[in-house]
């Protein structure tokens, strides 16, 4: 068996840890850039929804990467609408509290019975295909786009923790926007800002539930230029379809973790919470509460912008493995870290 065969998901799972390990040791070798460092490598086991895979996690230049294996003929796509889902997903009553958008939304699809509600999805889904998917390296974390993650800044102490030489040179503009409020009634309605961009220089956004900050450099892209970018780094963009495998390992189940759809405080709606915010069966870590479209290669967006809704099914599907955005990308529109994400990956395949 050569190194590619082995990199087969069907093969990885049957190797032991010792055969992983040499032939990861061959990967590093050969498709990783000498000139990156190589941390904190770890072999570990994820599961998610009955599907586990033990694979490595290590850091390329202190970013989290993991490794997902490749398979042949996946299956991809999605054209069973709801089938699988619970009632309660798609259903309503008359007690059902729709949202204006909500009822925008159904009476353009005639959102009225199963039939429909089948075409709803799978019009919002790619088509159903069988492909080829190569082993890649995979950042565990999207970034928002046009950014490189520098560290943490703590709006309390005034700490940073990360790349100081970096970070020093717009240190001092940075800290302009926590100043103190000046006076009691600006201190009744200060609040700090969930985002701040200065172009071609930094880009902060505020860590949920703390008064910290991801600190970003940041500089102006298109879809275009990212590409072009990651790629004299040593990087690309997943395609639709490895974005896709990486997501849902070609599991047929609407969603990563299964065919859940309960969004309330019920048991099963905790355990949906829990399973969308932890890493997949690959370690991957897909950023569905971010509100945002995750770019790829092709035109298609992933995710999108969610909004809340009485109907579980409208709300979650964003999220769903085979989803495309209803908008697509235009060749030189100028990208936004606020609105879109983009992830690193390294291809593993014979050029």
């Amino acid at each position: 068996m050569n190194l590619f065969e082995m990199l087969r998901w069907n093969n990885w799972k049957n190797l032991t840890d010792e055969a992983k390990i040499q032939a990861f040791q061959q990967v590093l070798m050969y498709f990783v850039s000498p000139l990156k460092e190589i941390t904190n490598l770890e072999l570990l086991t994820y599961q998610l929804d009955g599907v586990k895979c033990r694979t490595f996690e290590l850091e390329i230049d202190g970013e989290i990467f993991v490794f997902v294996p490749g398979q042949s003929e996946a299956i991809l796509g999605w054209d069973l609408g709801i089938q699988g889902l619970p009632t309660n997903a798609w259903a309503i009553s008359d007690k059902t509290a729709l949202n204006e958008n909500d009822e925008q939304i159904m009476k353009e699809y005639h959102l009225n019975d199963l039939d429909s509600w089948d075409l709803y999805v799978n019009l919002h889904t790619s088509p159903l295909r069988k492909t080829d998917i190569p082993p890649m390296l995979v950042q565990k974390h999207a970034l928002p786009v046009g950014t490189r993650y520098l560290g943490m800044l703590d709006t309390v102490t005034g700490e940073f923790t990360g790349d100081m030489e970096k970070f020093s040179l717009f240190e001092s503009e940075v800290k302009e926007h926590f100043m103190a409020p000046k006076t009691f009634a600006e201190s009744l309605s200060y609040s700090l800002p969930y985002h701040v961009l200065s172009p071609n220089s930094f880009y902060l956004e505020l860590a949920d539930g703390t008064d910290s900050y991801y600190v970003f450099e940041h500089f102006e892209c298109t879809q275009k230029s990212l590409i072009h970018t990651l790629q004299n780094e040593g990087f690309d963009l997943l395609n639709e379809d490895q974005w896709e495998f990486m997501v849902g390992a070609g599991t047929r189940k609407l969603f990563r973790w299964g065919n859940n759809a309960d969004v309330d405080e019920s048991y099963w709606g905790r355990q949906v919470k829990t399973l969308k915010q932890g890493a997949n069966m690959f370690g991957v870590v897909i950023n569905g509460g971010a509100n945002r479209y995750e770019l790829i290669t092709n035109t298609v967006l992933k995710m999108d912008h969610s909004q809340k809704s009485a109907i579980p099914l409208l709300g979650l599907l964003p999220e769903a493995t085979y989803y495309r955005a209803n908008r697509r990308i235009k060749e030189e529109e100028q990208l936004m870290p606020q609105d879109f994400l983009y992830r690193k990956a390294i291809l593993i395949e014979l050029e």
